[in-house]
Formats: C-alpha cells, structure tokens, sequence
C-alpha cells in the first residue's frame, strides 16, 4: 500500500514537472530595443549611451543587453499599470543622485508595465533630487 502511494505520488509530481517545463518552453520572449542618447544607471550600475534591449525572461524579470544581445545586468521587476497603454514601447527615466535612472518599461500596447526596483546608491536609500522624467525612443524587434 505504501509502494503504492509512493507510485502515484511520483507520477504526478512527474507529469506536472513536465507540464511546466512545456508551458515555460511556449513562452515568448519580449524584446525592446532601444537608442539611450545618454549615460544612465540601472541595476546599480551605470552604462554609456548606446544601443540596447530589453527582455522580459520572466514576468518579474529583465534583461538588460549590449547591442551584441550579450546579457549585462538582470533586473527584478514589479507590475505597474497605467490606463493608457502605449502605442509604442517606452522605457522611462528619472533624475536619482544626479544620474538618468531606468525606472519602467512598458511594452506596445500593454497597459501593464515593469518598475524597476532599485537597489541603494552609497550610503543611503536612493533620493529623487527632481521629478526630472525622461523618456527614450524604443522599437519593436526586427
């Protein structure tokens, strides 16, 4: 009887193990990619300005990439919403101790976007200076 319960236990974790490694493998990934026309931080880390993309790998999570989609810094994330969604995507920035700080990314069409949760800069919690807001032109991937 013991055997037995133990049989069925197993294939069930089994079946629903192999039901989600499918459904993760039926997700699609959400890129943006992005012109930044200036220095910026994000993650804790500050960046040049350049070329970019943005992935989403997870719905809590992206992927900030060089322009040789090599994977620089990964990113948690939270929902945001808006009653507007864009029509086209948009990553937005803020003024945070004198640096452009990523802070959301909204993809086309979505009226669900992704805050960035920011990590401390120095000794104390990351301070807005202005409500300075910018924005970036983005793109859909090719």
């Amino acid at each position: 009887m013991k055997n037995l319960v133990l049989r069925i236990v197993t294939s069930i974790l089994l079946s629903i193990l192999a039901l989600s490694s499918a459904a993760h493998g039926q997700r699609t990934e959400q890129i943006i990619r992005v012109d930044i026309p200036f220095d910026f931080a994000v993650g804790g880390r500050l960046f040049p300005a350049g070329h970019y993309s943005l992935a989403r790998s997870e719905p809590w999570q992206l992927e900030l990439r060089d322009s040789e989609s090599r994977v620089l810094v990964n990113l948690l994330t939270q929902s945001v919403q808006t009653l507007t969604a864009p029509a086209k995507p948009k990553l937005v920035f803020e003024s945070k101790d004198h640096r452009n700080v990523l802070t959301q990314v909204w993809q086309e069409n979505e009226s669900i976007g992704q805050q960035i949760l920011q990590p401390k800069w120095g000794d104390g919690a990351v301070r807005k200076h202005s409500r300075d807001v910018q924005t970036a032109k983005a793109g859909n991937p090719r």
